[in-house]
């Protein structure tokens, strides 16, 4: 394997775990948003005491799970199960080559590909994910204003 198409794969690499990362960081926000949503209208009647500590562990399957309860959009959740699983691969199962496949320029090109493959679908699934993060923060901040207005 040419050096140049080894620091390829390696920076495709990097770059879907990255974008998966985003993801997983993403996804505790949004959860984190709905939860003191929920918090705020709630608390005069029942608490809600879920804190950031109760997700920020979780593995980006779960946290995939938890989103889908909060979020209606089955085709994001879709694409969210299918990053889910392709990261896991990346993470588990990126490095573990053969010596033969190590040198087969046409196998190593295939897995850039693949590893490109999976930034792109990350990165649309995270500007989704990004959009509907952007709609939870509006609705705090409604919930906000709507409280500071009825209190004051």
């Amino acid at each position: 394997m040419s050096e140049t198409l080894g620091m390829t794969y390696k920076n495709e690499l990097y770059n879907a775990l990255e974008k998966c990362q985003f993801i997983e960081e993403t996804l505790k926000m949004c959860i984190f948003s709905a939860a003191e949503i929920a918090r705020l209208q709630l608390s005069p009647h029942f608490p809600i005491k879920y804190r950031l500590e109760d997700i920020s562990n979780l593995p980006l399957g779960k946290l995939v799970n938890i989103f889908s309860k909060i979020n209606n959009d089955t085709a994001l959740h879709k694409a969210l199960r299918k990053i889910t699983s392709a990261r896991n691969a990346v993470a588990h199962q990126s490095l573990l080559f053969t010596l033969g496949e190590l040198q087969d320029e046409d196998h190593m090109t295939e897995k850039i590909l693949t590893m490109k493959g999976i930034v792109a679908r990350a990165t649309d699934a995270h500007n989704n994910v990004l959009s509907v993060r952007y709609a939870l923060v509006r609705s705090l901040n409604d919930v906000k204003r709507t409280q500071a207005k009825t209190q004051s």
